[in-house]
């Protein structure tokens, strides 16, 4: 039996096993965006290159046998500057968007896609948790903000951007209690001191977390600089706060602070003229905190972020009849949100090209392209969605419905760079996988192939 290292740890492993699977035995991660267990290495990607220090070559992990006296290393210099090249091979080809551009623009980060297509589904709950969740206090937004996240709306490349101030502002609730954690199950006492947004919104973010939350304010009215604002009337102001406490913050008016407390967040919450961006500087502010105390943050802030830029009017009209088209059941506020052209990825969380580009540093400007490649999308009257623009040809898919039996499944055609998976015989997408789909979809390493109606969050 062969005895190799890998990272300086020795381990044993049977006669034929490959250098991805001694490093599996010692839970030593090697990155890899086309292996698939059982199958025969794809070895398409490349990104699982590991150093035999041995011989001084780099070798694929997923196909490469261990043998005796090897000595892998996984993580070295060398090792993540080839796989930070692999990454840019990749994205320079890479069409999509990790992030929708409404999202990207919003200060406070509202998950805009998203409390749109629950709003469309007439979700109304789920649209009321998101809004408050990211915004904290979506009604008194609603009247305030400047809305920057419909100037980056590509629907209005088309017609007029979406009404996404007005739709977050309709999508309230006071009913958070299945959706909180039971007040100070975390463990900290906090005072928040200004009841502003910026202290609103802290207050909110470390309530969510799981805090005993207790804000002050001098003042006799709650609201702080919130109070001047002549196009935000009072009660929305009193509505909002009212909806916090019911959530378990304590308020205390006209007072200074008293007790005793675990932290005190002050003048990290900082208030801004734009209210959205107190809003944003008020949950940094509680992230900041939660941090010191190694508490994961609410929403994890996206670390890549793959960009497409300005589309071109074919392919705005590509995302349009991807768009939902029987909106007979839908409620006005539905029916505008049905508007939104899911510029956005489908699969956000999953996706390894992203995951590996944040953790080596990727650049998609690094080899750019001489032309990019047109956006698509395939299988609009189905139930799953392929993007070629966000395929990496591992072949995952392919090799899949082959295992199951499919009938047409995918296949490969073309040469070199004009190779492409498509289902054969010109078929639609469903046709080709009648019963892999799901394995395909959940296997796939990128957002190239989705299930169209799933989100991802």
């Amino acid at each position: 039996m062969p005895e190799l290292k890998i990272n300086g740890v020795a381990v044993e492993v049977e006669e034929g096993a490959t250098v991805l699977e001694a490093a599996e035995l010692l839970q030593i991660e090697i990155p890899t965006l086309c292996h698939l267990k059982g199958a025969a290495p794809q070895t398409s990607c490349m990104i699982c290159v590991v150093k035999d220090a041995a011989s001084g070559r780099m070798l694929p992990a997923c196909s490469s046998k261990a043998t005796d006296g090897m000595q892998i290393e996984t993580e070295c210099a060398e090792v993540q500057s080839a796989r930070r090249d692999i990454l840019n091979l990749l994205l320079s080809e890479h069409v999509g968007d990790c992030e929708a551009p409404c999202s990207r623009i919003c200060p406070a980060h509202l998950d805009i896609p998203h409390l749109l297509r629950e709003i469309e589904r007439g979700n109304v709950e789920s649209a009321a948790w998101i809004a408050r969740r990211d915004l904290a206090i979506p009604r008194v937004l609603s009247h305030v903000c400047p809305a920057p996240c419909e100037k980056g709306c590509r629907r209005g490349e088309m017609d007029s951007a979406l009404t996404i101030r007005t739709l977050h502002g309709a999508a309230h609730s006071a009913d958070l209690a299945k959706r909180l954690p039971p007040d100070g199950s975390l463990g900290f006492k906090v005072a928040v001191i200004g009841s502003g947004a910026a202290g609103l919104a802290c207050a909110w973010q470390l309530r969510v977390s799981g805090c005993s939350v207790s804000v002050f304010d001098e003042a006799p009215l709650l609201g702080g600089p919130l109070r001047e604002i002549a196009s935000l009337p009072s009660e929305v102001l009193d509505a909002e706060i009212d909806v916090l406490r019911a959530a378990g913050i304590s308020f205390k008016a006209g007072a200074s602070l008293v007790g005793s407390f675990d932290c005190v967040v002050d003048s990290a919450a900082e208030e801004h003229k734009l209210v959205v961006k107190a809003v944003a500087n008020g949950k940094a502010a509680a992230d900041a905190m939660l941090q010191r105390f190694a508490v994961p943050p609410v929403v994890e802030s996206p670390s890549f972020d793959s960009r497409i830029g300005k589309l071109r009017e074919s392919e705005l009209e590509q995302l349009a009849v991807n768009c939902t088209s029987d909106l007979s059941n839908c409620s006005d506020a539905g029916r505008e949100a049905a508007r939104c052209l899911h510029c956005d990825c489908r699969k956000p969380a999953s996706c390894r090209l992203r995951k590996y580009a944040a953790r080596y540093g990727a650049d998609a400007a690094e080899y750019p392209a001489d032309e990019r490649v047109h956006l698509q999308l395939l299988g609009k009257d189905g139930s799953v969605v392929f993007e070629p623009g966000k395929c990496i040809k591992c072949g995952l898919c392919i090799e899949i419905a082959r295992r199951v039996g499919e009938s047409l499944g995918l296949a490969f055609v073309g040469r070199g760079y004009n190779t492409r998976v498509t289902v054969p015989f010109g078929e639609e997408l469903d046709a080709g996988l009648r019963v892999a789909a799901k394995d395909c979809v959940e296997n796939c390493p990128t957002g190239a192939l989705a299930f169209r109606n799933a989100e991802e969050r």
